[in-house]
Formats: C-alpha cells, sequence, structure tokens
C-alpha cells in the first residue's frame, strides 16, 4: 500500500511538517526571540493560537501563506503530470490563489500576472522578500535525490517571485530537500549539498552586507548553529551574525533556518520549535526545519499530538490527497526514468 512506503512518509512528513511550522511560529512572527522567552515562554503547541477548545477550531486553515503556496505548487506538478515551468505556476496562481491573503510582494506578482507580464519577469518588479524561498519543498519533492535538477527547476520557478536573491535560495533550499529523500542521508549530507549548489558570486542588492555571497552565509551559519548544544542557545550567536535589513530578507531567513537545522542535529520537533522560538520571520524558519526534517525523518517522527492537530484543521483531506498525489507523481518520474536508461543503455551497447 502506498501510504505504508517510506517515500509517502517523507512526501507527506515534508509537507505535514511544513504545514505545522508554519502554524508554531505564526505568534512569534517579526519578534526578537528574547520577547518571545517574556512573553510567550516557549512556543510548544501549534494550535495553541488557533484552538478555541480543546478539540481545536475547524475555520483554521492548515497553515498561513507558505503552506497556502506550497499547496499551488503542488497542485501545479500533479496537474502537469510531470516536470513544470514558471509559466505553469502563473497558471495555477491565478486560477487558486486569493491576492488579500499574502503579502504584498506577492499580491504584486498577481497583479502583474493579471495584466500579462510574463512569468519569467514578474519578479524583477518585486522588492526583495523571502516569497520564493518559503514554498518550494514540492520542487524537492518531485526531484527527490537529484539536487541537482532540484536546484534548476526551483530557480525557475521563483523567478516569478523575486530577482536574484530569492532565486538562488530556493534552489539551493530544495536541492536540500531532494537530498534528504536519498536513504541513507543525514544532516551533514544535507548541508553539504546546499554549500554545493550555492552560488559564491557576490550578492548585488540595494545595501552592503558582511557577508556578501550565500556560499559564505550558509557555512558560517551552519559553523554557527554547530557551536551549541541546543536550539534555543545558537539564537544569540544567529542574531549576531545573520541579521540583515529585516526579518523577511531572504539571506537572512536562510542563514537563521539552516542554522537551526544543524543545531537541532536533524530531529523534527527540534527543529521546528527551535525555528519558531528564534522570531524574525518564524513562521518560514520553523517551516523550513519541518519541510527538511520531514523529508529527512519521514512522518513519523512528528509528534502523534502536532499531527492530531493538523488533522482538525480546515482543509486536511485536501491536504492529505495532494500528498498521496505528489508521491504517485515521483513514483511515475522513477519509471520514466528507468525507461529512458534502458533505452540509454541499449543505445550504448555494441
Amino acid at each position: 500500500m502506498l501510504e505504508s512506503t517510506m517515500l509517502f512518509k517523507k512526501v507527506f512528513g515534508c509537507l505535514a511538517g511544513g504545514s505545522i511550522g508554519d502554524n508554531l511560529g505564526r505568534p512569534a512572527e517579526g519578534w526578537h526571540y528574547r520577547d518571545i522567552d517574556e512573553k510567550k515562554g516557549r512556543l510548544e503547541d501549534p494550535w495553541e493560537s488557533s484552538d478555541k477548545t480543546k478539540g481545536g477550531d475547524p475555520n483554521f486553515d492548515v497553515g498561513t501563506d507558505d503552506t497556502a503556496l506550497t499547496q499551488i505548487l503542488c497542485h501545479t506538478y500533479i496537474r502537469k503530470g510531470g516536470p513544470v515551468t514558471v509559466e505553469d505556476y502563473a497558471e495555477r496562481w491565478l486560477a487558486e490563489m486569493n491576492p488579500n491573503k499574502f503579502f504584498f510582494c506577492m499580491k504584486n506578482t498577481y497583479e502583474l500576472l493579471k495584466k500579462g507580464i510574463p512569468a519569467r519577469a514578474t519578479g524583477v518588479f518585486n522588492i526583495v522578500t523571502g516569497s520564493g524561498l518559503m514554498a518550494i519543498s514540492p520542487a524537492g519533492i518531485y526531484n527527490a535525490c537529484d539536487p541537482d535538477r532540484a536546484y534548476t527547476d526551483a530557480l525557475d520557478i521563483a523567478s516569478m517571485f523575486q530577482r536574484d536573491l530569492d532565486m538562488y535560495i530556493p534552489g539551493v533550499i530544495a536541492a536540500a530537500i531532494a537530498e534528504a529523500f536519498r536513504p541513507g542521508s543525514t544532516v551533514d549530507s544535507i548541508l553539504d549539498t546546499a554549500i554545493r549548489v550555492a552560488p559564491d558570486k557576490p550578492i548585488v542588492t540595494f545595501d552592503k552586507r558582511p557577508i556578501n555571497n550565500l556560499k559564505e552565509t550558509l557555512i558560517k551559519a551552519v559553523e554557527i548553529g554547530g557551536k551549541y548544544k541546543d536550539v534555543f542557545s545558537a539564537r544569540e550567536g544567529l542574531y549576531a551574525d545573520m541579521l540583515q535589513w529585516e526579518a523577511i530578507d531572504p539571506q537572512e531567513v536562510f542563514a537563521l533556518a539552516f542554522g537551526i537545522f544543524k543545531a537541532s542535529g536533524g530531529d523534527t520537533k527540534t527543529a521546528i520549535i527551535g525555528g519558531a522560538n528564534i522570531g524574525r520571520d518564524a513562521d518560514t524558519i520553523s517551516s523550513l526545519n519541518g519541510q527538511l526534517c520531514g523529508a529527512l525523518n519521514g512522518l513519523d517522527s512528528i509528534p502523534k499530538e502536532w499531527m492530531e492537530g493538523l488533522q482538525k484543521r480546515r482543509g486536511f483531506q485536501d491536504f492529505r490527497e495532494t500528498a498521496i498525489k505528489m508521491t504517485e507523481l515521483v513514483l511515475k518520474k522513477s519509471g520514466l526514468l528507468k525507461s529512458q536508461s534502458k533505452s540509454l543503455e541499449e543505445l550504448a551497447s555494441v
């Protein structure tokens, strides 16, 4: 049965971990981690802010804009039945997206698409935010075990959101998720993959940055995360060296997410909690850690009570069905690759 396979558990774990992290970090978005400690203690219950009763409030969706955009990209892959282009993604945006629920940079992309601006050009007209990186996991899922293809596909998809900085970062994240699917993958192999594909060219943006390329940014973030025994202690070091002009800056989100991932040792619960309690763009940082750890460790690594809460959210059945269909799509791709490999072997035979 498909749902008992490790592939499905990794696909669903990636999507569910992302949604749960999205919800856990929501109350702390934009906060300093010291304010979280002082006013909220430790954020550990993803459903505390949305539950009106012990049974949960069914009027809350499975996640915020991070999760909603992830679902739209999944739907793009599923409807296409194979590899997607940024034009395919734009078509799904116009069909499914409610712009009133999204940050203004995404509203801007939506309006530009409606006016007929090509999807490969809309990102040029946006400010630099983390909108491209937060929902790119389906590119990693579809290209499971193929980080290099995940990287290039993600660059194409993310061009609709942003230019340069938040095109390359989604590529690195998609590559990391694709590596997390590989049997035998580890925290270190995921981080090594991310560092390998991260570009080392200078960052060109509106401000001067102490670390001006993404490869060095990632190396530094991992170095900081590795110095600490727990995710809470790592926050001070990451704040000292990794903060940028604003919490939505993609270089900052990228660094804090991977720094927490390293400090967590890849433990799913720890990484999601660490991402939420670091503050700044907390929902996205926690969601990214849920995506990475869910893909690495599978669905069973997510605490039972967290999954029970997710199951009570509005739209959960569609959310779960999307995971099933994405798993089927990955298996379909695997069959096509086997056929291609057989044909190439035949051509290469003497």
